[in-house]
């Protein structure tokens, strides 16, 4: 016999069921659920000079951190407002 979609098809299912119906937990619209499930980052290319990869990554090794690591938390804090510099280039 088929259960209709009112029915749990198991305990495990139950229990999440009912703390939906009780307000425990509530159902993400369609466009909630794409952001959720959405990447938390993306990878990126992008093109440096040489001398200048080179100096992040001597600067992040003094730092104990990975050069990557290191442009991506001043690409955040530039765009966080943290890191400022003059924008006239």
């Amino acid at each position: 016999m088929l259960k209709t979609i009112d029915e749990p098809i198991d305990a495990e299912e139950a229990e999440i069921m009912k703390a939906v119906n009780v307000g425990e937990y509530r159902i993400l619209s369609d466009e909630e659920a794409r952001e959720a499930l959405a990447p938390a980052a993306k990878n990126v290319t992008i093109r440096m000079k040489l001398r200048d990869i080179d100096g992040m990554k001597a600067k992040a090794a003094r730092m104990g951190l990975n050069y990557q690591t290191l442009i991506n938390t001043l690409v955040h804090r530039y765009l966080t407002g943290s890191v400022t510099f003059n924008e006239q280039f």
